[in-house]
């Protein structure tokens, strides 16, 4: 996949233009985006600024600063949404550009001791709003 057909860029691109709302804060490496979905209640993306397919491709320094990026997102997200765990998944399989699924999960699921991606089929109805977006965006940046 090229630079030029990824859906993060895009997304990037899109966000500097103002043409979507679901930024929730800029991190000097990436960018915290409420996720395109609330089946998990408070989920979010982070994702990398600069089109990179692998994590072992940056310099250790930005490693660091990024992971503690993710850490700041989480910890932000777990004090706004209050679940009874957080789980993150990096693959970059279907979208190689750098990015962390970042799911609050709540012992309320049904399948909480099982992996957050198990209802992916049922995320769609489940679709964020504007309205949405910037409900959750407000209760994480009040957290960071």
């Amino acid at each position: 996949m090229s630079h030029t057909s990824c859906t993060l860029c895009d997304r990037i691109a899109a966000t500097w233009r103002g043409e979507l709302p679901f930024l929730i804060h800029q991190f000097p490496n990436s960018l915290l985006f409420v996720g395109d979905h609330q089946f998990h209640r408070g989920y979010c993306v982070l994702v990398y600024k600069e089109h990179v397919r692998e994590m072992h491709e940056l310099p250790e320094v930005i490693q660091r600063e990024v992971f503690a990026e993710l850490m700041t997102a989480t910890k932000a997200i777990a004090n706004a949404f209050n679940p009874w765990k957080m789980n993150h998944a990096c693959y970059g399989n279907q979208v190689p550009h750098i990015h962390w699924h970042i799911f609050p999960r709540y012992e309320s699921e049904p399948d909480h001791l099982d992996q957050p991606f198990l209802h992916s089929a049922e995320f769609s109805k489940h679709a964020t709003t504007a309205a949405m977006a910037k409900a959750v965006a407000e209760r994480v940046r009040e957290n960071l």
